[in-house]
């Protein structure tokens, strides 16, 4: 195959952008100075705000819908903007085997600015994903650089220096690890009234299936004052109910909250490790060496001279 050949076949290789970042780390905010309105953009945050759409106000729905977006436009060989936390390899790598050439812009910031930033906005999600999303992302770095050949571009998002009363706080509490985060996450949501995501809403049941439904647990041992536990109960009964007519009588009732708490208790434990894992992180100097900073401008270039 000729020189000339194989240059054009490059240019003609349709290009990704990936946005890629944890929750609350400021995304968005760099796209804005980067020259990339030209291009098509994907994000689950198009259909999780959008009324109209059956993923509106649902995370997990809307991510799934960005992710069948994105995958239309790589069979039509589009090239486009994706607004994504990166936490999955395999989705990037799915793009390279269709014949892509990816470019990576990773946004990265403290955990603490990215907390206060996710709890900031009029939609933020769960504090379990804005720490789990942040330790996923970030423990990728070496693995993406390598996957995309040193297409990857980090910025450093410090907010100015804003919250660095709360990075330091948040720093000395992770000297005790998990615990010692969650004690001050826990204070701080205290002090500032914040903590609760956007997401937590009331399971939706009709007035037939509350009366039915508060029937059936007079005799379930459950907390009603756990949202997931109850949430969790509710759907269990309203999925039998609408399927049979019927609730699942007291024995399933209960065998469901045991499963439920056994599900809880692991969550936890994963959680905890997740805190355990950041601690270790912010303060591995190896960890701190890779973030190398871009500044907007120096991003932007490198990126226009990919696409080109």
């Amino acid at each position: 195959m000729k020189l000339t050949q194989l240059i054009l076949e490059k240019r003609n290789r349709p290009k990704l952008v990936v946005m890629a970042g944890g929750a609350g780390t400021g995304k968005s905010y760099l796209l804005n100075q980067l020259d990339l309105g030209s291009l098509h953009q994907v994000n689950p945050d198009k259909y999780v705000e959008d009324p109209d759409s059956p993923a509106y106000n649902k995370l997990n729905p809307g991510v799934a819908l960005a992710n069948k977006e994105a995958e239309a436009l790589a069979d039509d060989k589009t090239s486009f903007v994706w607004d994504t936390t990166a936490s999955n390899p395999d989705k990037i790598k799915l793009f390279l085997n269709k014949g892509y050439d990816v470019y990576m812009v990773m946004v990265y910031t403290h955990p603490m600015i990215a907390y206060i930033a996710n709890f900031s906005r009029s939609r933020n999600v769960p504090r379990s994903a804005v720490f789990s999303t942040w330790r996923n992302v970030y423990d990728l770095i070496d693995k993406y650089n390598t996957m995309l050949k040193g297409n990857l571009s980090i910025f450093v998002n410090t907010r100015g220096g804003d919250f660095d009363k709360e990075i330091a706080a948040f720093d000395a509490a992770a000297k005790n690890g998990a615990a010692g985060i969650s004690d001050y996450i826990e204070r701080y949501n205290k002090a500032n009234d914040t903590g609760k995501s956007t997401f937590r809403q009331e399971y939706e049941m009709s007035d037939q299936e509350k009366q039915e439904f508060y029937n059936a647990v007079k005799n379930v041992d459950y907390d009603t004052d756990d949202y997931s536990e109850d949430r969790a109960l509710k759907k269990y009964f309203t999925d039998w109910y609408r399927k049979k007519g019927v609730g699942p009588g007291d024995d399933k009732m209960n065998n469901k909250v045991q499963s439920h708490r056994k599900a809880a208790d692991n969550a936890t434990k994963k959680q905890k490790q997740v805190l355990d894992d950041i601690a270790d992180t912010l303060y591995d100097p190896t960890f701190q060496a890779k973030l190398q900073h871009s500044t907007p401008a120096e991003i932007d270039k490198r990126v226009q001279n990919f696409l080109a």
